[in-house]
């Protein structure tokens, strides 16, 4: 008996520890409730009622995609697949969008390979847009992650499934402690419905579907979150299940099974892993240890895949529908921004990595640069292997010629802009193997100035160097672009001489609206509204120039999303084709607080690398000194491209100044910069020495220029 008691006494507390514990963790609140009952027919943020397996069978039968884009609800809400296809040079019938709500790389792995390739599919890309923390996880966290996944498996499961997938100790941890806090949620919540149902008559569904609406994630406003002090004085509770020190290594997960199965068949990947809100709390963010991201770079590099952390795109609190999932906007000035870094990539082109592959091997025979009639220079090329890229071909002679690559003649198309002859052409890899590119020339001799192989990060030059294609040109504007993920603006900004105007009728009637909103009737201004001008920047940026001052102040955040300036407030404003909207910093109604509302304009007057010209403005931008440096051939020709915004003659004045002379002055009508920017020859042209090179821009009219390039280059510009 007393054995007994011992055993007991063990016994006892362990069953009222594993009986908490399974209590703990069958509780469910009506999120996951929902879920539960939707597992396995979600696709896309959609419900069907087929499951996620025979819906992505069912819409891959009808498509031969060349694009797939996977991963959590981030691919969802954050890639715009139509404007990723127009971005890219596809159909939009050749992208496909899998998005699985909470999905790991265990889901990721079984789409690809039981959706996808063994149905025979062969995308050429395979783009994961997820978190780090997700692409590592192993493991689904949730019931109804798990049965998601169960549906795409086949009957015996999968042994790279079995083998990887496993809830690992550490998780079990965070997992109880996501279940504390669901428990202290599921006890506050029921009293805040009890009491709300008491206190006004409605039965509980009602209580909580409004107050759910009232505590709706997108009615905070994340920028005072930010920037609240803990009053309690402790750390704040953690709202995931685990945190970074929990995760698996890059070395135990699916990222390089999944880099390397894409790989086998045909394609290659690319891992994107997005922003987050600039004011997503720090628990929440995607945070990993040190070192985790290099060493995931790592292993999909030598899979032959890439890996694009984009999380340094400049975007605001404003593009974001809740911490860390894109709105409209943001998910358009995202999609963009990838589709700039997918292209830099060559990502169409599977395994192309021209600096694994090494040099080019080539030898060449024959008379070169100079060849004579009737004779011809051979460039003895090693091969083009698949890891080099798209394959092209750029010849340029100072007289007629003829060119063959493996022995096919090329039928390259002569571009009149550059001096001499100068053809391109994409085509085919002529295989693995050694092959001859042959130039020949005619009845009369030809100089070969330039001859390159390849495209984009590919191009190899055998002759001459991108200038004899393209010749060097120094730009100021429109100068954005990705590079290793990373958004990089080497746009010059402009000096202005004036202050900007004051708008017409600056102080108007303002419009009462409900909920402490204020508006102007902006009717006449709707060329300038968000609407209007959207897409006019290189990432598609809200670019209306027009502000609020309260009591001479200008309020902000400006150029929001409508539905935020009626939710959030505090100095909010958003610009549409018939209104512009407004609300106090205080919360007050500017409609009756007393204060002095008046309309504006941006003094900054940028808009991403794009700048305005305002009404009666002058402007000026100086060319970089190294710039102008590396214009051997000189200056010669100007090129000044705009949007103009109104539609009657005006008058622009353009002047080119060289170390204080004037070397160019022309006015222009604005009505010209519909139909092309102006290209201008300078004449003699400007000196690589040329010390200080600046370009004046001066409106002589009320009217309004978005500049979105002022450059000059040795060649005419494309």
């Amino acid at each position: 008996m007393r054995a007994l008691a011992h055993v007991l006494a063990l016994l006892g507390p362990l069953a009222v520890l594993g009986g908490s514990w399974a209590l703990l963790d069958s509780l469910h609140d009506a999120d996951e409730a929902q879920q539960a009952r939707n597992a396995g027919h979600v696709v896309n943020a959609r419900v069907l009622e087929l499951d996620t397996a025979q819906a992505m069978d069912r819409l891959l039968a009808t498509r031969r995609p060349k694009v797939v884009v996977l991963g959590p609800s981030y691919a969802n809400t954050d890639v715009k697949t139509d404007l990723l296809a127009a971005r890219l040079g596809i159909s939009r019938d050749e992208i496909v969008l899998l998005s699985v709500p909470n999905s790991v790389g265990a889901h990721w792995y079984a789409v690809l390979k039981y959706r996808l390739f063994e149905a025979g599919h062969r995308p050429a890309l395979v783009v994961v847009v997820s978190g780090l923390q997700s692409m590592l996880l192993t493991t689904p966290l949730t019931e109804a992650s798990f049965v998601n996944l169960e549906v795409q498996l086949p009957e015996g499961g999968d042994p790279v499934v079995d083998r990887l997938v496993g809830q690992e100790g550490a998780l079990w941890w965070g997992r109880l402690r996501e279940q504390r806090g669901l428990a202290r949620n599921l006890v506050f919540d029921a009293l805040r419905g009890v009491t709300a149902s008491t206190l006004f008559g409605v039965d509980r569904r009602q209580a909580r579907a409004a107050l759910d609406a009232v505590f709706d994630d997108a009615l905070v406003d994340m920028d005072l979150y930010q920037g609240t002090t803990n009053i309690a004085g402790g750390e704040l509770e953690p709202q995931r299940y685990y945190s970074p020190d929990m995760l698996p290594a890059p070395d135990d997960g699916f990222v390089p099974v999944i880099t390397e199965l894409v790989r086998e068949h045909g394609g290659r990947t690319v891992w994107v892993r997005p922003p987050m809100s600039p004011f997503i709390p720090q628990e929440l963010d995607d945070v990993v240890l040190p070192g985790v991201q290099e060493r995931t770079i790592a292993l999909v590099d030598e899979r032959g895949g890439d890996f694009l952390d984009m999380r340094a795109l400049p975007m605001s609190s404003a593009m974001f529908r809740n911490e860390d999932h894109m709105n409209e906007e943001g998910s358009r000035r995202f999609s963009d921004a990838l589709a700039v870094a997918l292209q830099d990539l060559d990502a169409l082109h599977p395994e192309a990595d021209p600096e694994r592959a090494g040099p080019l091997a080539v030898t060449s025979e024959g008379p070169v640069p100079r060849i004579g009639a009737g004779e011809r220079a051979v460039f003895h090329v090693g091969g083009w292997p698949e890891v080099r890229g798209t394959f092209g071909v750029d010849v340029a002679t100072s007289g007629p010629a003829r060119v063959t690559v493996a022995g096919v003649p090329v039928g390259l198309a002569f571009d009149p802009v550059l001096p001499g002859y100068a053809w391109s052409a994409a085509l085919d890899a002529p295989g693995e193997g050694p092959f001859d590119v042959v130039v020949e020339a005619g009845d009369a001799p030809v100089e070969l100035l330039g001859l390159a192989l390849g495209r984009r990060r590919g191009r190899t030059f055998l002759v001459g160097d991108v200038s004899v294609f393209e010749g060097h040109a120094v730009h100021t504007l429109g100068q954005s672009r990705i590079e290793g993920g990373v958004l990089v603006d080497t746009s010059v900004r402009p000096t202005y001489g004036r202050e900007p105007v004051t708008p017409p009728l600056a102080a108007r009637d303002t419009i009462d609206l409900p909920s402490d909103v204020a508006a102007y009737d902006t009717s006449r201004w709707a060329f300038l509204s968000d609407e209007a001008l959207k897409g006019e920047t290189t990432f598609g940026s809200r670019c209306s120039p027009l502000r609020i001052t309260e009591d001479g102040r200008m309020l902000g955040p400006a150029n929001v999303p409508c539905l935020e300036v009626m939710r959030q407030g505090h100095g909010r404003s958003c610009h549409t084709l018939d209104r512009i909207f407004f609300t106090a910093p205080d919360g007050t109604d500017p409609a009756t607080n007393g204060r002095i509302y008046r309309l504006a304009l941006d003094p900054a007057r940028t808009c991403d690398d794009a700048a305005w010209i305002y009404p009666i403005d002058t402007l000026t931008l100086t060319l970089p000194r190294e710039g102008v440096a590396s214009l051997e051939q000189g200056g010669r020709w100007l090129r000044v491209g705009a949007r103009y915004i109104s539609q009657r003659k005006t008058e622009l004045v353009v002047t080119l100044v060289v170390d204080g002379t004037t070397v160019f002055e022309e006015t222009v009508d604005g009505r010209d910069f519909k139909t092309k920017p102006m290209v201008r020859e300078i004449d003699p042209p400007v000196p690589p020495t040329a010390e200080v090179v600046e370009v004046h821009l001066e409106s002589k009219n009320h009217v309004f220029y978005l500049l979105n390039d002022v450059s000059l280059s040795e060649r005419p510009p494309q």
